[in-house]
């Protein structure tokens, strides 16, 4: 089967040219990827489940690892890196099936891989980070039937 990238979260803009910087910060297999962009408000990706996590700079980025996740969060489908991330580990069957490979270029902000479980935005508030965390249950359990 051929690989797929299918955008999954789409930023406010797509206009890599407003991208200021970011951070990324893991606690506990949440990760949260802030983006910063100017004249908009934070964007928070969050990554559930993380178990893997890169940066390839901008300079390094080539046409295949940034196509169809340009300001966007995607998936990876029939991911090689994460075929042979997963027979590496030492992982359950059961935990090896939820794990997705997410990607997205930044522009001079490079691109972010993750191999995690689920991938979701929020805002800073307590209640928008309930709500798309709730939103992505609903999601992942649909999917799942």
């Amino acid at each position: 089967m051929a690989i797929s990238v299918l955008p999954v979260i789409l930023l406010p803009t797509m206009d890599s040219d407003r991208f200021e910087r970011c951070t990324f910060s893991l606690q506990d297999r949440v990760s949260l990827l802030t983006v910063y962009m100017s004249e908009l408000p934070a964007f928070v990706i969050h990554f559930q489940g993380l178990h893997w996590h890169r940066c390839t700079p901008y300079a390094e980025c080539k046409p295949g690892l940034i196509m169809g996740c340009d300001m966007a969060v995607a998936e990876v489908s029939e991911s090689p890196a994460l075929k042979a991330y997963l027979q590496k580990s030492s992982m359950s069957e059961r935990d090896a099936g939820r794990l997705r490979h997410f990607r997205i270029y930044l522009g001079k902000g490079g691109c972010h891989e993750a191999f995690a479980r689920s991938v979701y935005a929020s805002g800073y508030g307590k209640f928008s980070r309930a709500v798309a965390s709730f939103t992505n249950g609903v999601k992942l359990q649909l999917g799942r039937r």
